[in-house]
């Protein structure tokens, strides 16, 4: 047993970083920078890739460090919010190319101001739909991974490493996971959201043709780009809609039934019975309520 885990549940700054996560940080904080030399005068443009970055990040300290406050060798498999890495990295990318596409609009109004004017409709709709797109992207195969497995013997030896890409593919062994019909409600709610702002976006772009009121960014080549007052909207609804179905995912993937756990865990050694049992109550403290309850 990890004598670490069983005392403290807390990481330290030292433990949170990892290699993973100091690239991300370095390279995202790289080409902010860069953006920033160019003096935008508003912000709301990066706002954008900020908080597709900060849901990055939640995923990829989750990821580099779950094992770490788990049991040596667990025999449990636990993942509320899906695939962690996965959703680290598709929203990373996501963040980086807004930032590339907001430097690249920056470099044109200072180097070819005359391009930025017939260039900026394509810029805004490619821009929303790369970032509502990074919060469609991780629900995609959410039920997928979404799940708590036990790891018999038997699975554990073809095993040899534990790593969140490997599962056993056994259903039998699955206590709790995203029910499919959740699924379907959680993918169709986002894709909907995704559609419906991505067309709303195109509309406006329409709209702004013949109308000059809206939000005035200026330009680091100090041209004026009128942004509707619904990019407030486009900021806000995508990663919302995502933390709320999250939530439901994550509460959802806690709620086991103790029979089926049992008949899991019957036929195998007392030892390995309880190991499990105790590996289930270091996840979270819901858990190990329910364990005490039933």
């Amino acid at each position: 047993m990890n004598e670490k885990n069983t005392e403290d549940h807390y990481l330290s700054l030292k433990d949170i970083l990892s290699e993973s996560l100091l690239r991300d940080l370095v390279l995202f904080t790289f080409l902010f920078l860069l953006i920033i030399t160019q003096t935008w005068d508003n912000i709301l443009l990066l706002l954008f890739p900020l908080i597709t970055f900060a849901f990055s990040l939640f995923f990829r300290i989750i990821c580099s460090n779950k094992k770490r406050i788990e049991f040596q060798n667990s025999l449990v498999i636990y993942n509320p919010l899906g695939l962690e890495r996965k959703n680290a990295n598709r929203l990373f990318f996501s963040s980086l190319f807004q930032l590339i596409l907001i430097f690249w609009l920056g470099a044109e109004s200072l180097y070819n101001p005359h391009l930025v004017e017939g260039y900026y409709p394509y810029f805004t709709g490619i821009f929303i739909f790369s970032y509502t797109f990074g919060f469609f992207w991780i629900f995609i195969d959410l039920w997928k991974y979404s799940r708590l497995e036990i790891l018999t013997k038997h699975l554990k030896d073809e095993i040899t490493q534990y790593d969140d890409s490997q599962f056993s593919n056994d259903l039998r062994n699955v206590i709790s996971f995203l029910k499919l019909k959740n699924f379907k409600i959680f993918s169709f709610a986002v894709f909907i959201i995704f559609i419906i702002l991505n067309i709303i976006n195109v509309i406006i772009l329409l709209l702004l043709n013949y109308d000059s009121i809206g939000i005035l960014l200026f330009l680091p080549g100090s041209q004026i780009m009128t942004l509707s007052f619904m990019f407030y909207g486009f900021l806000v609804i995508s990663p919302t809609l995502t933390a709320i179905l999250l939530i439901l995912n994550y509460m959802a993937t806690n709620n086991f039934s103790r029979e089926k756990l049992d008949s899991i865990i019957e036929p195998l050694p007392r030892n390995m019975q309880i190991k499990i049992i105790e590996n289930l109550k270091a996840l979270n403290s819901k858990i190990k309520e329910q364990l005490k309850s039933e």
